[in-house]
C-alpha cells in the first residue's frame, strides 16, 4: 500500500509539473520572442525621433551660422563694393577663414561679387569667374538666385556636399553678392545618423521627392519610401524584400521636410532570439526533471509517516479503511466527535441561535461554568468610531485590541462566584456572559462596568459603550437579549449620555419617533443661501432637537437626507465632495452632539464663502485672479483653461466665456501673448540662448515657438534680437549726440 501510493503520488506529480512547466515554457519563449520584436521597433523609433531633433537643431543651427556669415559687415562690404582692394580681399578672406574655422561641418565657402565678377573661394583664394573651378555652382546662382533658406545637394567630381546658398528670401530677386556654404556630408553623418557600429542598420536621410541626402544608400531604399504612409510623422513597419524581412523606423522633420529612414536586418536578431528561446526551453526541461526528481524524493520522504499514522489508527483505536488515507479521515473524526471545538464559536452559536443544542451544550459545560449557574446575565461592549479604527488598524490589529478589552473585563468583572465569558463577534463589539446565582439588580456589577469603560478609555485608548441586561434564566431565548442589548448601544449616538445602559433605557428608547418633513431641508438651505447665520442656526437647533427624539437608524436616515441636501446645493464649498462620501463621513463621530459641532462650524464656512463670492465687483476679481494665476504660470507648459477653471472652481466653458466679455480675445490668445511678452523681455534684456528662452516661456516645442514668434513680429528670434540691439545702439548715439550738442 505504502509503495503503490508513493508511486502514485509521484507519477501525478510528473503529470503535472510536465503540463503546467512545458507549455508555461513555450509561452515563456513566445512571448519573450514578441516582447523583443516590439521593444526593438520602440527602441528604434525613440532613437530615430531623437536623431531627427538632432539633425534639426544642428541643421538650424548651421543656418543661423551662414546667417551670421553673410550679414558680417566684412563680408557684405566686399560683395558689394564696386572695385577690387587689396585690403578688402585680405580682410574678407580673413573673416572667412575665422568663420570656417569654428564650425567643423563647413567644408568651403564661396563669396560671388556680380559687380566686379569675381569669387572668393575659401580654400583657394580670390578668382575671377572665368577661373572659378565651381562653375556649376556659379551657373546655378545665375539661373536661381536663391530658395528660402533650403538646403540642396552640390557635388564636385565624385565629392558630393550638402550646399546652402545665402541671401535667401521668399521673393526670389537677383542680388549682386552671394554667399554658398558647403557642408561635409561625412562629417555630417558622422555625428547625426551614425548607426553605433551596428552593422544591421542602415541609416538613411532623404528628401520629399526620395533622393538621397545622408546616409548609406541601400537599393531597397525606393520600395521603402514607397510604404511610408504620407501624411504621419513618425511610425515603423516590417517590411518584406529581397534575403529577407526588414524593421523599418522612420521619422519626419519639419524644416527641411526630409525624412530620416532606419532599415534593420531581422536576420540577426531572430537568430538571437531563436537561440534563446531554445535555452529557454532547455533550462525548463532541466527544471522538470529536477522536479520530478523532487517529487520522487518527496512522495517517499513525506508519505511515510502517513503509513506509520494510519497503522498506529488501525492498532490503537481499531479505526477501518480501505487505504491509508481512509483510516486517517476516520480517525480525524472520531477526534473531532471526541474533542472539544473552540469555546468561543459554541458561545458564538448560543448567541445567535437563542437556545443550546444538546451537543453544543455537552461541549459549554465542559469548557466553561456557566451552565452551573440559574441566571444569565449579558453586556454589550461597543467600540465607539469603530470606521476611524478600521482605517487605522488591519484586522489582526483590531483583533488584539479586542482581546486586551476582554482581558480587562475578565479581570474586573470575573470572580469565583461569578463567572463570565467575552466573545467576539468579529465586528464593532463583544458580548459578555456573566453567571450568577440571583435575579436581582447587581449594582455592584454595573460599577464595575463602568470602571471597565474608563479603565478600556484609559489603557486601550479607546471608548466604549456598554448597554447590561437583566437576569434571565440560562435556558431563555438569548438572542432577543443579544439584539436588544446591540441597538441599545447605538442610543449613546442619539443621547449622547456616558453611562451603562439598561433595560429601561431602551423602553424609552423604542418609543422616540419624531420624522421630519423633506421642506425643513430645503427651508435650511434657502436661509443659508441667504447669509442669516443666527437663524441659520437656530434652525439647525431645531432640527437636531427632534433628531435626539429619533431611533438610531432613523436619525442615521435623517442625517443622511440633510447631508445629501446640502452637499447637492454647495458641493464646491463643502469639505464633503459627493455623495458617496457622505456616509463614511458620518461614521468619524461618536455621537449626535459631535456631528451638531461640525455641522454648525461647516455651514458657518459655507455662509462666509458664499459671502466673499457676492458683490457688484465679482466678475472683475475673477478675471483679475485669471489674469494673475497666467502671469504667474507662463514658464509652465502644461497650463490650459482647465487648470484656470480648476484653481477658481468654475467651469472651463464660463471662464472663457467671462474673459473674452471683460478682455474681448480668447483666454488661449492671451496666454500665447503673454508668453510671446515673456520671450520679447528676455531677448531684450539677457543673452540666453534662443531655445532655453522658448522652454522658460512655457513653449513646449521649438517648431510652435519659432513659427508663433515669427507670425507675431515677423521676425526670427534672433533678428528680434538683433534689431533692438540696434535700436538700442542708435537711441545711446542720440543720447551722446545730444548731451555733446
Amino acid at each position: 500500500m505504502f509503495r503503490s501510493t508513493s508511486w502514485r503520488i509521484f507519477v501525478i506529480s510528473g503529470i503535472f509539473f510536465a503540463m503546467t512547466i512545458i507549455p508555461f515554457s513555450l509561452f515563456l519563449a513566445n512571448r519573450f520572442s514578441h516582447f523583443a520584436y516590439s521593444q526593438m521597433g520602440t527602441f528604434n523609433q525613440d532613437r530615430i525621433d531623437e536623431m531627427a531633433e538632432r539633425v534639426e537643431y544642428i541643421l538650424a543651427k548651421l543656418k543661423w551660422y551662414s546667417l551670421t556669415m553673410h550679414e558680417d559687415r566684412t563680408v557684405q562690404n566686399w560683395m558689394y563694393a564696386s572695385a577690387d582692394n587689396l585690403l578688402q580681399n585680405a580682410s574678407t578672406m580673413r573673416v572667412l577663414t575665422k568663420y570656417l574655422s569654428n564650425e567643423p561641418y563647413i567644408e568651403t565657402a564661396y563669396l560671388f561679387s556680380f559687380r566686379k565678377h569675381e569669387v572668393i573661394d575659401s580654400k583657394v583664394g580670390l578668382l575671377s569667374f572665368e577661373e572659378f573651378a565651381d562653375q556649376p555652382m556659379l551657373q546655378r546662382i545665375e539661373r536661381t538666385p536663391g530658395a528660402f533658406l533650403r538646403y540642396f545637394d552640390h557635388q564636385i567630381g565624385n565629392d558630393t556636399y550638402l550646399a546652402l546658398q545665402l541671401p535667401s528670401a521668399p521673393v526670389q530677386k537677383n542680388r549682386d553678392g552671394y554667399l554658398v556654404v558647403l557642408f561635409d556630408k561625412k562629417e555630417l553623418q558622422k555625428h547625426l545618423i551614425s548607426g553605433d557600429g551596428r552593422a544591421d542598420t542602415l541609416l538613411s536621410i532623404v528628401d520629399d521627392r526620395g533622393r538621397l541626402i545622408l546616409g548609406e544608400r541601400d537599393e531597397h531604399l525606393e520600395e521603402t519610401m514607397d510604404s511610408i504612409q504620407p501624411g504621419r510623422k513618425g511610425g515603423s513597419f516590417e517590411l518584406s524584400r529581397t534575403g529577407g524581412k526588414a524593421f523599418v523606423n522612420y521619422a519626419r522633420m519639419e524644416s527641411p521636410e526630409w525624412t530620416i529612414i532606419s532599415v534593420t536586418e531581422m536576420k540577426q536578431f531572430r537568430e538571437k532570439a531563436g537561440a534563446f528561446k531554445t535555452v529557454i526551453i532547455v533550462c525548463s526541461l532541466l527544471l522538470l526533471a529536477a522536479l520530478l526528481l523532487v517529487a520522487y524524493w518527496n512522495s517517499r520522504r513525506f508519505v511515510g509517516p502517513f503509513r506509520r499514522l494510519a497503522d498506529q489508527l488501525q492498532r490503537k483505536l481499531g479505526v477501518k479503511g480501505e487505504n491509508d488515507y481512509g483510516v486517517i479521515e476516520q480517525g480525524v473524526v472520531m477526534l473531532r466527535d471526541h474533542y472539544p471545538l473552540i469555546k468561543t464559536e459554541y458561545l458564538r452559536q448560543w448567541l445567535l441561535q437563542g437556545r443550546l443544542s444538546d451537543g453544543a451544550r455537552a461541549a459549554v459545560a465542559r469548557e466553561s461554568c456557566l451552565l452551573d449557574y440559574e441566571w444569565l446575565r449579558l453586556a454589550v461592549i461597543k467600540i465607539d468610531s469603530y470606521y476611524e479604527i478600521s482605517e487605522q488598524y488591519d484586522f489582526v490589529s483590531r483583533k488584539l485590541l479586542k482581546y486586551a478589552i476582554g482581558n480587562i473585563a475578565e479581570e474586573l468583572l470575573g470572580t469565583s462566584e461569578r463567572p463570565i465569558e467575552v466573545v467576539d463577534f468579529g465586528t464593532d463589539h463583544l458580548v459578555v456572559l456573566v453567571g450568577t446565582a440571583s435575579s436581582l439588580p447587581d449594582p455592584k456589577l454595573t460599577q464595575e462596568l463602568k470602571e471597565l469603560s474608563r479603565q478600556v478609555s484609559r489603557y486601550v485608548k479607546l471608548d466604549v459603550t456598554i448597554a447590561e441586561s437583566e437576569a434571565r434564566r440560562v435556558h431563555d431565548d438569548l438572542r432577543k437579549v443579544y439584539d436588544d442589548m446591540n441597538e441599545l448601544t447605538l442610543f449613546k449616538f442619539v443621547s449622547g449620555d456616558d453611562k451603562i445602559y439598561v433595560e429601561q433605557d431602551f423602553e424609552r428608547y423604542a418609543d422616540l419617533h419624531a420624522p421630519i418633513d423633506s421642506a425643513v431641508h430645503e427651508s435650511l438651505i434657502q436661509t443659508i443661501r441667504s447669509g442669516k447665520e443666527e437663524k441659520v442656526l437656530a434652525m439647525l437647533d431645531e432640527v437636531f432637537t427632534r433628531l435626539k427624539t429619533m431611533k438610531y437608524t432613523e436619525c442615521q436616515f435623517q442625517l443622511k437626507l440633510l447631508l445629501f441636501a446640502m452637499v447637492k446645493s454647495f458641493s464646491k464649498v463643502m469639505s464633503i465632495q459627493s455623495v458617496e462620501g457622505i456616509e463614511r463621513h458620518l461614521r468619524q463621530f461618536a455621537t449626535l452632539t459631535d456631528v451638531h459641532g461640525w455641522l454648525k462650524e461647516e455651514i458657518g464656512r459655507i455662509i462666509r464663502q458664499l459671502s466673499d463670492q457676492k458683490g457688484f465687483n465679482r466678475k472683475e476679481k475673477l478675471v483679475r485672479e485669471i489674469i494673475e494665476y497666467v502671469r504667474y504660470h507662463t514658464h509652465d507648459p502644461m497650463l490650459s483653461v482647465d487648470d484656470i477653471a480648476d484653481h477658481i472652481a468654475l467651469s472651463a466653458k464660463y471662464v472663457r466665456q467671462l474673459f473674452h466679455e471683460h478682455h474681448g480675445m480668447p483666454l488661449s490668445n492671451f496666454i500665447l501673448n503673454e508668453r510671446l511678452g515673456k520671450v520679447k523681455e528676455l531677448l531684450e534684456q539677457t543673452s540666453m540662448q534662443v531655445t532655453e528662452i522658448a522652454e522658460q516661456s512655457g513653449f513646449q516645442t521649438k517648431s510652435h515657438f519659432f513659427t508663433a514668434f515669427k507670425k507675431a513680429t515677423g521676425m526670427t528670434p534672433s533678428q528680434y534680437r538683433d534689431s533692438k540691439a540696434d535700436e538700442q545702439m542708435e537711441r545711446t548715439r542720440q543720447i551722446a549726440g545730444n548731451s555733446a550738442n
